[in-house]
């Protein structure tokens, strides 16, 4: 692995590539958290294996190779999927990162974030290998059919697609659904509201075509920032994530658009957007578990350059049902910025929040607060249900008191079973912004959706009359921590802070 003197001084992540992450990864981590799996076909194998690896709590990220009727290429997913590997991907310590951690780690680096731009250079990795014209074929690489129903082969479903404002000079970086349509096109599926979309309606606008770069296989933390909504409209996700990665990002710029392409990747396809032109795509294996209907007017990509390195690799993180590798990680990032954004607008006394994996980290947000006033759960509830790191297809907000355990559903559970009264404690508001993946709306009105609010809290008028709990979530961490080596398997600690007859 090797850090470029540019970005070395200062630098808190320690890689500048998907492989320096991959490196770092099996030296420091080792077999249980990197396994490299050759053979599985990209027509079945390798969507059914990532399916189990996103089901299963705490397994490897997976390395393929050897893909069958492949010369070149490999695939490689579920990168972010633990602590461990996220610590890595973030430059913190795999061997102290915890739950805290991660959410203190995002909670500082918010609040603190000062953008860098990214640097341009003149050469790079990724351009080891440059095709065009005639010579493009996206066959070449093996983008896997990720789920049995699927509308075709996907190779970007962790992907950058980077387009410019054309009013601004913004460069905006987001993650899509790009289905290989052909030789040389790609869909480009961007869902309503997105900034991608955004821009891409302002060059449609003046019957343009839109420059656009679609990076495929980019280092784990370009794609936390590409699918994170943390950055705000304006804001460069490359700046971002130099800002997380202490260093700047380094780029080249793209023949054809003059677009920046991260000099590292492995694979960038440059081209444009028609106006005009549109293809059906899909059926894709979306967010929430269920097939999204074929597109049957989707914008397509037509690439006109292909740069990539020596047999390169696809970085993959396909939907389906929750939880998949982007809920996992994404849950700490969230979570983090709905509560700066409550904080923002003025709710006080916010002790945490949660968006649970299992939910896809946007269909249930969980609100702690310690109460200060009447109204106060209302307040945090109707704020959560519309910021911004949730407002985009949300459901249900449940606000609870602070001696409730957010992070344990169980715990919540417990909360809305015993403290909430249907009639007085849960209110339902209609038209929130939503769109064509919300499968519970009807096929023909999937622009809006109604959000439910749990008041979940002790009633504010009679709280200090309210039963006292036989077990509290404060008491059942220290059980954890004292006894939590009789149901962890482990011998019992030697000194008397876990001895049972204590």
């Amino acid at each position: 692995m090797t850090v470029s003197p540019l970005t070395a001084a200062g630098r808190r992540v320690q890689y500048d590539s998907l492989r320096g992450w991959i490196e770092l990864v099996e030296r420091d981590l080792g077999p249980s958290e990197l396994r490299r799996v050759p053979g599985a076909t990209s027509e079945a194998e390798i969507g059914e294996i990532t399916e189990m690896l996103d089901h299963s709590a705490g397994s490897p990220c997976v390395l393929f190779d050897d893909v069958p009727g492949f010369d070149t290429g490999r695939v490689i997913v579920n990168c972010n999927g633990t602590l461990r590997r996220q610590a890595i991907t973030l430059g913190l310590d795999p061997a102290t990162v915890s739950h805290d951690v991660l959410l203190d780690f995002w909670a500082r680096t918010l609040r603190e974030l000062q953008p860098i731009a990214p640097v341009e250079v003149d050469d790079g990795p990724i351009r080891e290998n440059v095709v065009s014209g005639q010579a493009i074929d996206l066959g070449r690489f093996p983008a896997p059919i990720w789920h049995p129903k699927a509308g075709g082969r996907y190779i970007g479903t962790a992907s950058l697609n980077i387009l410019r404002d054309p009013d601004t000079d913004w460069v905006n970086v987001g993650t899509y659904r790009n289905q290989v349509l052909d030789r040389n096109h790609v869909g480009i599926y961007i869902s309503p509201g997105k900034h991608g979309r955004m821009i891409r309606e302002r060059y449609f606008d003046r019957g343009e075509r839109v420059p656009v770069v679609v990076v495929v296989g980019s280092d784990p933390l370009l794609f936390v920032a590409a699918c994170s909504e943390a950055p705000r409209y304006g804001t460069d996700e490359l700046a971002w994530a130099g800002a997380v990665r202490g260093a700047p990002v380094e780029v080249i710029r793209g023949e054809l658009t003059g677009l920046p392409i991260p000099a590292h990747a492995e694979i960038a396809l440059e081209g444009f957007i028609d106006p005009v032109e549109r293809r059906a795509e899909g059926p894709y294996g979306e967010a929430y578990g269920y097939y999204s209907e074929r597109v049957a007017d989707c914008p397509v990509v037509t690439v006109e350059r292909i740069y990539h390195r020596d047999d390169p690799i696809i970085l993959g993180c396909p939907q389906g049902k929750p939880p998949h590798e982007d809920n996992r990680f994404g849950a700490y990032l969230r979570s983090s910025l709905i509560r700066q954004q409550l904080e923002r607008a003025g709710v006080p006394n916010v002790t945490g929040v949660w968006v649970p994996p299992e939910a896809g980290n946007r269909g249930l947000v969980v609100v702690a607060i310690r109460q200060a006033f009447a109204g106060h759960a209302v307040q945090a509830g109707l704020v959560a249900s519309q910021a911004g790191g949730v407002a985009y297809l949300g459901r249900y907000t449940v606000v609870v008191d602070d001696d409730i355990d957010i992070y344990d559903l169980n715990d919540v559970w417990f909360a809305m079973l015993t403290r909430v009264d249907p009639e007085r404690d849960v209110q339902i508001h209609r038209r929130g912004w939503a769109g064509p993946l919300d499968q519970a709306a009807h096929p023909d009105h999937r622009g809006h959706n109604s959000r439910m609010i749990i008041d979940a809290t002790k009633p504010w008028e009679w709280r200090h009359r309210f039963a006292e709990p036989v077990v509290t979530a404060a008491a059942s961490r220290r059980h954890r921590d004292r006894f939590g080596w009789i149901v962890d398997g482990n011998e019992p600690p030697n000194d008397e802070t876990g001895d049972a007859r204590g």
